[in-house]
């Protein structure tokens, strides 16, 4: 029994002299208050834990919060290469049809042919359109049975045709022209919507008074 307490006793002391026992820590006495001090353990539980960690749990290394807020807020602030290069190509492919489109702007006559409920009549139409870019929109008079009625006008202009709703409100008529582009002017076929209900068809010619 005495040879095991020895041998006990020698464990014991063997252990405690070992260099992985000795280099673990110590204990220092601060204000009566005992605790283990190892700047090394410390720094490692700084590095691996909280807000402070500079280390991912599967080891990799952690970037600082305002290193990823950096980066993100330059993902987005980053200019969308194919929304650049869209919008470019709306902007000249609108320049080009601008510069393609034909300048109607000013005061027009329009001579207008038809037949009306199986009578011939001739009737002039006295605009002045006001054209943004390829629409229309206008004021004006027409000559109607002797008297000058007050018009109103709206239109489009493609590449080799402009049509045009002309109205008269108080009579409820409604003359649209679809013309096309000659040298000096416009020509085509009108027709006259009366309620709604077409009433008479015809040609129509249209030459500028002024620019």
């Amino acid at each position: 029994m005495k040879i095991h307490s020895v041998l006990c006793l020698a464990l014991v002391i063997a252990l405690l002299a070992s260099p992985a026992w000795a280099g673990c820590g110590r204990w220092v006495i601060r204000d009566d208050t005992d605790y283990l001090s190892d700047p090394d353990f410390d720094q490692a539980v700084a590095s691996s834990t909280g807000a402070a960690a500079t280390l991912n749990p599967d080891g990799t290394i952690k970037e600082s919060s305002e290193k990823d807020a950096a980066n993100e807020k330059a993902q987005n602030e980053k200019p969308d290469e194919r929304a650049i290069q869209k919008e470019a190509e709306i902007k000249e492919n609108a320049a080009s049809k601008e510069e393609n489109i034909a300048d109607l702007g000013g005061e027009w006559r329009v001579l207008l042919e038809m037949k009306i409920d199986g009578q011939d009549k001739q009737n002039a139409l006295d605009l002045i359109l006001i054209q943004t870019v390829d629409r229309l929109q206008g004021y004006g008079t027409i000559l109607d049975e002797g008297a000058d009625l007050p018009a109103t006008a709206t239109g489009s202009i493609s590449d080799d045709s402009v049509s045009l709703i002309v109205s008269l409100v108080e009579q409820k008529k409604e003359y649209q022209l679809d013309l096309a582009f000659i040298e000096g002017g416009l020509k085509g076929i009108c027709e006259l919507y009366e309620s709604e209900k077409l009433v008479g068809r015809g040609n129509a010619t249209a030459s500028r008074l002024s620019s």
